[in-house]
């Protein structure tokens, strides 16, 4: 199987180094980061020369995987674009609940998958990945929840290379539930600089996530999706599990100075409340607290 993937950051170098070795399996990249990913990538100490094609080098991909932030997806699918045919398919592995949407716009509904990765807890720095988790568990499926062939070939892939996954019975649910432990727990940790080991010691935090929960699960009721208890505490339970060093890639992006996906969490949780005519204080509260974070840590 051609395997392109484009980002090669937290998510994206990891599911590649699972692949590499049982695919065909390149990035995607334009030629300043192909030049940056000369030197190779390292991840959890393993340095891979992965190949690496620009646009203009393109050739068709029997599955692309986005691994991309979501303020970055329009220039990712300028330069996915050459890599897609009318036999590609396209599993994105964003946060948030905006990419497929997108994704079918750009390219064809019928050619693109639902999917993230979750319980992928890893620091990147540079050129350098450490992963903390076994290379987290990729949750995807067709919109509608049939097994398809294509379905079944990933798994297939997946099994061959050890990358651990979930195929779900309704992937709009699971989407649901990871964007509310994205709008939850990236939110509040990058806000109070919190690693994993911070946040499972941490109950007020806790408490906040609580919060902030309720008001996702009240969005996503108007979207036509259940969020119950059990999964606010199913939730918890994962993330509060990673008590290691790992961090939430806004931590990371924050402390690095980078964008961050505010606009795509509790961002996203605010834009939905106005277009129910919800209130959503709590999200707004916590949107405009880390771009005050933000810009206090960037002077």
């Amino acid at each position: 199987m051609r395997v392109r993937i484009i980002g090669a950051g937290a998510v994206g170098a990891v599911v590649g180094w699972k692949l590499y070795k049982v695919c065909d399996l390149a990035f995607v990249a334009d030629k300043e980061r192909k030049e940056k990913y000369s030197s190779g990538i390292v991840v959890n100490g393993d340095l891979v020369h992965f190949p690496v094609l620009t646009p203009d080098e393109a050739d068709k991909a029997d599955l692309l995987i986005f691994a991309v932030k979501n303020f970055s997806l329009d220039e990712a699918m300028d330069e996915a674009e050459p890599f897609v045919d009318d036999n590609t398919v396209i599993l994105p592995l964003l946060n948030g609940i905006e990419a497929e949407s997108r994704l079918s716009s750009r390219f064809g509904e019928e050619k693109v998958l639902y999917g993230f990765i979750t319980d992928l807890s890893s620091v990147h720095e540079g050129n350098e990945i450490t992963c903390f988790s076994g290379g987290g568990n990729i949750v995807f499926a067709e919109k509608n929840g049939v097994e398809s062939e294509r379905v079944k070939a990933l798994c297939a892939l997946f099994d061959k290379g050890g990358q651990r996954y979930t195929v779900p019975d309704d992937i709009l649910h699971e989407k649901w539930w990871k964007f509310m432990l994205n709008t939850c727990f990236n939110t509040l940790s990058a806000i109070l600089i919190a690693d994993y080991a911070a946040i499972a010691s941490n109950p007020d935090f806790i408490r906040l996530v609580r919060l902030e929960a309720r008001e996702v699960q009240q969005i996503a009721r108007y979207e036509g999706v259940t969020i119950s208890q059990d999964d606010i505490e199913e939730m918890i339970r994962r993330v509060t599990s990673l008590r290691d060093h790992g961090k939430t890639s806004m931590l990371q992006d924050m402390l690095a100075h980078r964008e961050t996906e505010n606009r795509y969490f509790a961002g996203a949780v605010s834009r939905l409340g106005k277009k129910h005519s919800v209130e959503t204080p709590f999200s707004d509260f916590l949107s405009i607290l880390l771009e005050a974070k933000r810009r206090v840590l960037s002077v």
